[in-house]
């Protein structure tokens, strides 16, 4: 049992939960309530953020590149290698998942296969390298905007902590705040498992101890494919 790395997993979580909750608790029942909810808009806002920049940078920073790229080789040599595009551009994805999108590509692809390089090679970039890329760059964008947003809530938490140095509101402060601190915690918890989720979908699952089909016996990481906010 000790040897399941869900099981040790599953430990380590509660451990941390446990400890996230007292910590959270000592700062009290209003910085706490201010840390949950900034934690929960932190994560709200950070996934409407990536949502929609990640499209954005996509399509401005990438695409073009792409485009000019793909356009090239197909005038070159002529040949529309899909799969192979698939593994040069997004190669650290899964296979399972870059095959999906190369055969959903293949069956719309056709309607423009006699077009000149340039209109073939828009169309690989949108309708393969787009469904490819754009996720894992809302990943990151995701964990870069939450780590912004929560950087302010924890600000605004510290200065609320001194509200435990009052007399008698400050006791009534502190009691309250193991309540919001198990349900705190709880949030950080879940973040946790977005990057644990994150880091085996860029790693294509090839870690020895971090994949799906370990990671499947973990209790917390069965609650969190519930909620996964990527999926």
């Amino acid at each position: 049992m000790f040897k399941n790395p869900s099981f040790l997993f599953d430990i380590v979580c509660t451990v941390v939960w446990l400890l996230l909750a007292v910590r959270y608790a000592r700062k009290g029942f209003l910085a706490a309530s201010v840390q949950l909810g900034g934690n929960v808009f932190s994560l709200v806002g950070a996934r409407v953020f990536s949502g929609w920049a990640a499209a954005e940078v996509f399509q401005r920073f990438l695409a073009g590149s792409f485009r000019t790229q793909i356009a090239e080789s197909i005038s070159a040599g002529g040949v529309v290698d899909l799969t192979g595009i698939a593994d040069k551009y997004a190669g650290f994805l899964p296979e399972s998942f870059r095959a999906s999108i190369v055969e959903t590509c293949e069956r719309s692809i056709s309607a423009v296969l006699s077009d000149n390089a340039v209109v073939l090679a828009d169309a690989i970039v949108q309708k393969v390298l787009a469904p490819l890329l754009t996720p894992v760059i809302s990943v990151v964008l995701f964990f870069v905007a939450f780590a912004l947003l929560r950087m302010l809530v924890s600000m605004l938490v510290t200065v609320l902590g001194l509200v435990n140095r009052l007399p008698v509101i400050g006791t009534v402060n502190r009691w309250l705040g193991w309540v919001t601190g198990c349900v705190a915690s709880t949030m950080d918890i879940y973040l946790m498992l977005c990057v644990v989720w994150a880091v085996i979908v860029i790693t294509g699952g090839n870690l020895t101890v971090l994949n799906d089909t370990v990671m499947s016996s973990s209790l917390y990481y069965k609650v969190f494919n519930l909620f996964n906010p990527f999926l």
